[in-house]
C-alpha cells in the first residue's frame, strides 16, 4: 500500500492548472494542522468544562459547632427561632453555600450523647429538623471541661468539598479535655493543627460571663496564625477560645447579648467567603449598630494575611 493510501484520503491538489496527488510532505503538514486544530478545540472545551465544575464545586462550607450543655440552652433556642431566616439570608448572599452542624455535650454516662453531627448540606429543612430534634442537656456534668475535642474530631472527618472556603463558628463557654482525660484520647491541639492544614478557619464565640472585650479576648492567647511550634494545654476557658481562633486565622468574639450570635455567624460567613463588603452595605442600611462586627472581621482578615504579626498591622 502506498503512502498516499495510508493517509487521510485527501483530495487532489491543483498545481499549475492540473490536478495532482498531494506529496508526502504536504500530507504530513495537513495532518499536523488538523491535529493542532482538533487539539485546540479539545483544550478549549476541556477548559470550559473544568471552569463549570469549579464554579459548581466552589463556594463556602460553613459549620456551626455548639456546646448544648445546661449553660447554653438559650443559644439552642435562639438557633431554633432564627435558623431558617439566617439560612435564607446567607444563601442569598453566598452562592453555592453549604451548612453543617455539630452539637456537643460531654462524656458523662447520664448525658444523651457526646456529639451529634449533621453533614454539610443545602437543605434548610433538613438542617432545621436536626436542630429541632437535638436535645440540650438539662443536667450538669462532672467536669468543668466539655467534649470540644470530640467535636473537633468530627470536624476533620466531615464531608468537606475539595474546592472552596471552609469556615467554623464555634460557640461555647468551656475548654476541651486534655488527651489523657477523654475516652478516645483525642488531642485538640493536633486536631486544630489538622484543621489549619486543611484550610479550615475557626471563628470562636466565647459565651462566658466574664465580660471580656473583643480586643481583650484576641490578646489572651495571641499566637501567630499557623504557629503550632509550642504545645498548649490547660489554657482556661476564654484563653482556649482566643487561641483556637488566632492560630487558625479566625476571629474571636465575646457575646454581650445572646442574639449577637446570629450576626456573628453572618459576619464569619461573609469574611471567609469574601462577601464582607456586601454584608457591610446591608448592615449600614438595616442595623448600623452592628458594624463593629465588620471591623473585627476585617482585622482578622488582615491578621491572617500578615501571619498574625500585630506590629505589621500597626504600621
Amino acid at each position: 500500500m502506498s503512502e498516499i493510501k495510508k493517509g487521510l484520503n485527501l483530495p487532489a491538489i491543483k498545481k499549475g492548472g492540473e490536478l495532482t496527488k498531494p506529496t508526502k510532505k504536504e500530507i504530513s503538514s495537513f495532518d499536523l494542522n488538523k491535529k493542532s486544530a482538533v487539539s485546540s478545540i479539545i483544550k478549549s472545551e476541556t477548559s470550559s468544562v473544568q471552569k463549570d465544575i469549579l464554579k459548581e464545586e466552589s463556594g463556602l462550607d460553613l459549620v456551626l459547632v455548639g456546646d448544648l450543655t445546661t449553660s447554653m440552652v438559650e443559644y439552642h433556642k435562639l438557633l431554633k427561632n432564627k435558623f431558617k431566616v439566617l439560612c435564607k439570608e446567607l444563601f442569598a448572599m453566598i452562592p453555592n453555600m453549604r451548612i453543617g452542624i455539630i452539637f456537643y455535650l460531654d462524656h458523662d454516662s447520664h448525658l444523651p450523647y457526646v456529639t451529634r453531627v449533621c453533614k454539610l448540606s443545602k437543605d434548610i429543612e433538613h438542617l432545621y429538623n436536626f436542630i429541632e430534634s437535638t436535645p440540650v442537656s438539662l443536667e450538669g456534668n462532672d467536669t468543668f471541661d466539655e467534649a470540644v475535642e470530640d467535636a473537633f474530631n468530627d470536624i476533620v472527618n466531615l464531608n468537606w468539598r475539595e474546592v472552596g472556603s471552609r469556615s467554623i463558628v464555634l460557640f461555647g463557654d468551656a475548654q476541651p479535655h486534655e488527651p489523657e482525660e477523654n475516652k478516645h484520647h483525642y488531642n485538640y491541639f493536633e486536631l486544630t493543627k489538622r484543621m489549619f492544614q486543611n484550610k479550615i478557619v475557626v471563628n470562636s464565640v466565647y459565651c462566658g460571663n466574664e465580660g471580656y472585650s473583643d480586643e481583650q479576648l484576641q490578646r489572651l492567647t495571641n499566637v501567630d496564625v499557623g504557629n503550632f511550634s509550642e504545645r498548649v494545654s490547660r489554657l482556661g476557658h476564654p484563653n482556649f477560645f482566643s487561641w483556637v481562633a488566632n492560630v487558625t486565622g479566625g476571629m474571636v468574639l465575646g457575646v454581650q447579648n445572646i442574639e449577637d450570635l446570629v450576626d456573628i455567624i453572618k459576619a464569619s460567613a461573609a469574611k471567609d467567603s469574601g462577601h464582607l463588603d456586601e454584608l457591610e452595605k446591608n448592615m449600614k442600611a438595616t442595623s448600623p449598630n452592628k458594624l463593629k462586627l465588620i471591623e473585627v472581621a476585617r482585622r482578622a482578615e488582615q491578621r491572617k494575611k500578615l501571619g498574625g504579626d500585630e506590629k505589621k498591622m500597626l504600621k
